[in-house]
C-alpha cells in the first residue's frame, strides 16, 4: 500500500543503509575534539618527548572553535571543510609516530593511537548538512534585505468653497472678538488708574477754590503816605 505521507517513506524492498541509520549530529564531533584535545595535551606532562601530543592537541581545539557548528566560537569553517581537516590531522598525527625525532614514548603512542582512531571513525560518521553557510544573492532566508520605499500621499484638496454668507459671518465674529478685547482693555486700564485721576481732580478743585477765594476777598486799605 502506497504511503501517503510523501516522499519520506521507503520503498518496497529497500533496506535503509547501514551508513545511513548511523549518522552522528555535528556537534558530537565537536565534543570529541575538545576531549581529544584536553587528553593530549594533560598527557603531555607524563610521557616521554610530548611535543607531538602539545602540538595535536592545541590543532584540533582550533579546528574545534573555528567549525561552523554549535559549540563553534569564531565560526569561520565550513562543516565539510571542517571534516576534513579533522581526519587530516588525525592522519598527520599517525604518520608522525613514524618519526624518531618526533615519536613519544609507549604511553604517548597509545594516546596518540586511541585519539587517531576514535578521530578517524566518528568524522566519517557525522552529518555536515546545515549550518550557517554562505547565501547566494537574492535567496530567501535570515538576513535578506527587503527594499521597500514608502510614498507620502498628500491629503486631497478641500471640494467645498466657502459661501459669501460664511465669509461675513466670520468677519463679523473676527470684529466682535476684537471690539470685545478692546473693551475688556479699557476696563481694565480706567480701574488701574481711576484712584489718581480722581486724587488729581480733587486737587485742582482745591486749588481753583483758594484762587477764586482770594480773587473775591476785601482789598486791603492803602497807606497813609500814599494818601498824601
Amino acid at each position: 500500500m502506497p504511503s501517503d505521507l510523501g516522499g519520506d517513506a521507503t520503498p518496497p524492498g529497500h533496506a535503509p543503509d547501514t551508513h545511513e541509520r548511523w549518522q552522528l549530529p555535528f556537534w558530537a564531533l565537536q565534543v570529541l575534539e575538545f576531549g581529544v584535545a584536553f587528553l593530549l595535551v594533560t598527557q603531555s606532562v607524563h610521557v616521554g618527548h610530548g611535543g607531538l601530543l602539545i602540538a595535536g592537541g592545541t590543532v584540533l581545539f582550533v579546528l574545534a572553535v573555528t567549525a561552523d557548528g554549535p559549540l563553534g566560537i569564531f565560526r569561520v569553517c565550513g562543516r565539510r571543510l571542517h571534516r576534513v581537516l579533522v581526519m587530516s590531522v588525525a592522519s598527520v598525527l599517525a604518520a608522525c609516530c613514524a618519526v624518531a625525532s618526533l615519536r613519544p614514548d609507549v604511553e604517548g603512542l597509545l594516546v596518540i593511537g586511541a585519539a587517531v582512531v576514535a578521530l578517524l571513525v566518528l568524522a566519517s560518521r557525522t552529518t555536515v548538512t546545515g549550518g550557517r553557510g554562505r547565501r547566494r544573492k537574492g535567496s530567501p532566508g535570515r538576513g535578506e534585505v527587503i527594499d521597500a520605499t514608502a510614498t507620502a500621499t498628500p491629503p486631497p484638496a478641500q471640494s467645498v468653497v466657502d459661501s459669501p454668507d460664511q465669509e461675513g459671518d466670520s468677519a463679523l465674529r473676527k470684529a466682535g472678538r476684537t471690539t470685545g478685547a478692546a473693551a475688556a482693555a479699557g476696563k481694565r486700564a480706567v480701574d488701574e488708574h481711576r484712584p489718581q485721576v480722581e486724587d488729581g481732580v480733587k486737587r485742582t478743585l482745591r486749588g481753583a477754590g483758594r484762587l477764586a477765594g482770594k480773587l473775591a476777598g476785601p482789598k486791603a486799605p492803602p497807606d497813609a503816605g500814599d494818601r498824601t
